[in-house]
C-alpha cells in the first residue's frame, strides 16, 4: 500500500513538473528570456510562486531543463526524417531538414535558446555544444559513408561536416535575430543545394 502511494506522489510531481515546463515556454515564448519573471510563470502554470522553488532552485535551472527537452525533441525529429532513407545524401538532407521544421515551428523559443540565453552559464553554454556536437557527428557518419562510396572526393570529412552545419547555423541564427532571410524554408533548400555541390554531388540542381 505504502509502495503505491509513493508511485501515486510522484506520478503528481513529475506532472506538476511538465506542467510548470509547458506554462514556463509559453511564458518564455510570449516574453523573453530577461523579460519573464518567476511569477509570471507561476501564474501561467497555477501555483503559488513558493512552490515554482519546490520544482526548480531558479530560472537558470528551469531554462536549463527546457533545453533537456528541445535538445531529445531535436533528436527524435532528426531519427524519424532519417529513418525513412538509406541513401547518405537523403539522410544528410532529413538531418538539417528536421532542425528546420523545429526551428519553424518553435521559432519563438529557438530565439530564446540560440540568440537571448547563450552566456547566462556554462552548462547552459554546454548543452547547446553538446546539440551542435550531435549534428556534426551524423554529418560526419553520412559523409564518411559516402567517401567509402567513392561519392565525394577523398577529404576530411570532419572539415566538412564543421563547415556544412556551421552553415545552416549562421543562416538560423540571422532569421531568429533579424528576420532575414524571410522565409527560412526555402532559404535553407538552397542552402543545401550549395552544401551538396562543394562537397561533390554533381547533381545537386
Amino acid at each position: 500500500m505504502a509502495y503505491r502511494q509513493t508511485n501515486k506522489v510522484m506520478e503528481k510531481l513529475q506532472s506538476k513538473r511538465k506542467e510548470i515546463l509547458r506554462a514556463a515556454r509559453e511564458v518564455f515564448a510570449e516574453n523573453s528570456y530577461q523579460g519573464t519573471s518567476i511569477k509570471a510563470i507561476a501564474q501561467k502554470a497555477k501555483i503559488a510562486t513558493g512552490t515554482f522553488y519546490l520544482y526548480f532552485t531558479n530560472k537558470e535551472a528551469l531554462i536549463n531543463m527546457i533545453v533537456e527537452e528541445m535538445f531529445h525533441e531535436l533528436l527524435e525529429c532528426i531519427k524519424k526524417e532519417r529513418a525513412g532513407f538509406t541513401d547518405s545524401f537523403d539522410k544528410l538532407q532529413a538531418s538539417m531538414e528536421a532542425c528546420i521544421k523545429l526551428f519553424v515551428k518553435e521559432k519563438n523559443m529557438a530565439k530564446i535558446l540560440l540568440v537571448q540565453v547563450p552566456g547566462v552559464n556554462n552548462a547552459f553554454n554546454a548543452k547547446l555544444i553538446d546539440i551542435e556536437n550531435e549534428l556534426i557527428k551524423l554529418t560526419k557518419e553520412d559523409l564518411d559513408e559516402l567517401k567509402e562510396q567513392g561519392r565525394i572526393p577523398d577529404e576530411d570529412t570532419f572539415v566538412t561536416a564543421l563547415a556544412f552545419v556551421g552553415s545552416f547555423r549562421q543562416v538560423i541564427i540571422n532569421w531568429l535575430r533579424d528576420g532575414n532571410p524571410a522565409d527560412l524554408e526555402a532559404a535553407c533548400a538552397t542552402l543545401m543545394k550549395y552544401n551538396l555541390r562543394g562537397m561533390g554531388k554533381q547533381d545537386a540542381s
